[in-house]
C-alpha cells in the first residue's frame, strides 16, 4: 500500500439530511484513525446538503464530494465506490454516526488478523433510549465454508425451527471491505427502488467470494431511529420489492449452486419481510377497506403457492407459522387483528 493511499474509504450517501449531516460528519473528521478519506455523495439533495457538502472539502482535504443525479442510495454508494482508493471500504448513513475509535479499530483487527471484512456491533439510538446490539459475545474468525454457513445464511434467515427469523444483521454500515475484493469481482448495489433489501445481495456477491471474516463484540456504530422515519406511513410498492428481492436471491442460490438448505433460508426471509410488511400495513394510516384490499393483493400473489408447498412452515415458531397459516388461507381479519396484537406477541 503506498504510503499516502488512505486506510479506508468511508462512503456516505447524501440526501435531504441536513439536520443530521453536521454529526455524522463530526463523528468522521474526529476519528482516531487518521489516514481515511471521506467520499460524500449528493444524490441531488434538495436541500442545503450539497453546499455543506463543498464546504467540508474546502476544511479537509481527506474529504471528496460528488454531486450527481438522484439516484437512490444504492446508486450513490456504487457512485463512490467507482473513486474509493483506500484498502478497505466503510458505508456509512448520513443520518447515522459512529464512534470515533470505530474505523481504527476495524482496520487494526483486519490487519492484524489478515482478514477481509470485520463486523462490529451497534448501537439503536433515539433521542430517549440507546440499546447495543452484539452479535457476538467474543472476537471470532470465520474462515472458508464457514462463512457462508456460520455467517451469510445467518445474515439471509434462521432455519425454520429458530425463534428469530436472523441471528445476524445484513447491514453492511456496521463492517469495513476489502477494496481489492470489491473491485476484482466487481460487486455493486442495486437500487432500493425495485428491492426491499440492497445490502443481502452486496453482502452475498461479497462473502461467497471472502476467505477470512470476523466479528467484533464492541458496539461502535449509531443507528439512528430518527423521528421521522418512524411515522406509519406504508408504501404500497413494497410488497413488490419484496417479491424482486426473493426472485433475485433464488437466482443466487442457481448461480452459486445452492441447495435444498439455502433456499429454505431465501424462502424464510421472504416470509419474514413479508409478515412484517402485513403488520406495517395494518398498522398504517390507511383506512381499513384499504388495508384489506391490500391484504388481499399481498395473500393472492401465485408466489405464496410455490412458496408454501416447500417451505415447512408447521417448524416456525407458534405465533410465526399461525400468521403464516392465516396467510395460506386468506383470513385477512385474523391477520389484521394479530398484526394489531404485534407489541405483546412479536
Amino acid at each position: 500500500m503506498n504510503i499516502n493511499t488512505p486506510k479506508i474509504s468511508i462512503i456516505v450517501p447524501i440526501y435531504n439530511v441536513e439536520a443530521y449531516l453536521d454529526r455524522c460528519m463530526q463523528s468522521l473528521i474526529m476519528q482516531t484513525l487518521r489516514e481515511i478519506e471521506i467520499i460524500m455523495v449528493d444524490d441531488e439533495s434538495p436541500d442545503n446538503c450539497p453546499t455543506i457538502c463543498d464546504n467540508y472539502a474546502k476544511q479537509d482535504s481527506r474529504i471528496k464530494v460528488i454531486h450527481k443525479k438522484n439516484g437512490g442510495l444504492g446508486f450513490a454508494r456504487n457512485s463512490g465506490l467507482e473513486i474509493a482508493t483506500g484498502k478497505y471500504i466503510a458505508f456509512l448513513d448520513s443520518d447515522d454516526f459512529v464512534d470515533i475509535s470505530m474505523y481504527e479499530t476495524l482496520y487494526n483487527t483486519a490487519t492484524q488478523y489478515n482478514l477481509d471484512t470485520v463486523f462490529c456491533g451497534f448501537n439503536q439510538y433515539s433521542s430517549y433510549n440507546i440499546k447495543s446490539k452484539q452479535e457476538v459475545s467474543t472476537f471470532t474468525i470465520y474462515e472458508g465454508k464457514d462463512i457462508k454457513e456460520k455467517v451469510l445464511l445467518n445474515m439471509i434467515a434462521g432455519t425454520p425451527e429458530q425463534k428469530e427469523d436472523r441471528t445476524l444483521f445484513m447491514s453492511v454500515w456496521h463492517a469495513i471491505y476489502s477494496n481489492k475484493l470489491i473491485q476484482k469481482n466487481n460487486i455493486r448495489f442495486c437500487s432500493e427502488r425495485e428491492i426491499i433489501s440492497e445490502d443481502i445481495v452486496f453482502d452475498i456477491d461479497y462473502l461467497t467470494q471472502a476467505q477470512r471474516v470476523a466479528y467484533i463484540p464492541d458496539c461502535l456504530y449509531y443507528y439512528c431511529l430518527n423521528e421521522s422515519s418512524l411515522s406509519r406511513i406504508f408504501r404500497k410498492d413494497r410488497n413488490d420489492k419484496i417479491i424482486t428481492m426473493y426472485e433475485k436471491l433464488i437466482m443466487k442460490a442457481e448461480e452459486f449452486n445452492w441447495q435444498n438448505d439455502e433456499k429454505l433460508r431465501i424462502m424464510r426471509l421472504f416470509i419474514g419481510y413479508s409478515r412484517n410488511a402485513m403488520i406495517d400495513l395494518c398498522n398504517s394510516n390507511i383506512k381499513f377497506r384499504e388495508k384489506i384490499k391490500l391484504l388481499h393483493q399481498i395473500c393472492s400473489n401465485d408466489i405464496w403457492i410455490e412458496i408454501l408447498n416447500k417451505y415447512p412452515y408447521q417448524k416456525l415458531p407458534t405465533i410465526y407459522a399461525l400468521f403464516t397459516i392465516l396467510i395460506k388461507h386468506k383470513y385477512y381479519l385474523s391477520i389484521y387483528i394479530l398484526s394489531h396484537l404485534k407489541k405483546t406477541i412479536f
